[in-house]
């Protein structure tokens, strides 16, 4: 298992085959699905602008309520991030999503949180 350095100096541990994550890919597509900057969603949660950009590459292992936050600012919800593998209902949406274009994926966006509004 291969290891980095958090945010304090502890340790993070990657995937037994050395790649990132799960939840760390599955933050990564959904903010790029959304077409979110990954700078400007870390001063929107608070952090410096690189934070998000580290947390994805492996560099910082964030604490729950920075994840809490970035994800409250992505407008993500959390239980995706550590749930199991999106049944293929599921794992089809997001392929379709991510073919949308930027100004159909904001549009999705915004119906998505008018329908959670009510």
């Amino acid at each position: 298992m291969l290891l980095g350095m958090s945010e304090n100096g502890g340790k993070t541990h990657l995937g037994a085959d050395g790649g990132i994550e799960l939840w760390r890919q599955r933050l990564r597509q959904a903010l790029d699905i959304r077409g979110l900057d990954y700078d400007e969603v870390s001063e929107a949660a608070g952090n410096n602008p690189e934070y998000v950009s580290k947390v994805l590459n492996g560099r910082f292992n964030p604490t729950v309520a920075r994840i809490i936050r970035i994800c409250e600012v992505a407008n993500i919800d959390m239980a995706y991030l550590f749930s199991d593998e999106p049944n293929a209902d599921d794992r089809s949406v997001l392929d379709k999503a991510a073919d949308l274009t930027e100004d159909d994926a904001k549009l999705v966006n915004r119906l998505i949180s008018s329908a959670r509004a009510r």
